[in-house]
């Protein structure tokens, strides 16, 4: 399931932009996000700033076209 495909380039790479994800799975920004957003609303990935570089190609400071895994660690529910 590309979710799945997403989730796993996500935790192999950290750090990646929505056009890589889309590029790397040939979909559509638009499909792209869609399945981002799954994982953010699932509290395992969050919308970073842009790292500014010489290879980023587009002006700095745009929030949310970044994307992070969040490695949490399993809550314990005790009695």
């Amino acid at each position: 399931m590309i979710l799945g495909d997403i989730r796993n380039y996500l935790k192999q790479r950290n750090t990646v932009s929505l056009q890589d994800i889309a590029i790397h799975f040939d979909l559509s920004e638009e499909s792209a996000a869609l399945a981002v957003e799954y994982w953010i609303k699932k509290g395992k990935v969050r919308a970073i700033a842009a790292a500014c570089g010489a290879s980023c190609g587009s002006s700095c400071g745009s929030a949310g076209d970044h994307y992070q895994w969040i490695e949490q660690a399993p809550i314990h529910w005790y009695r």
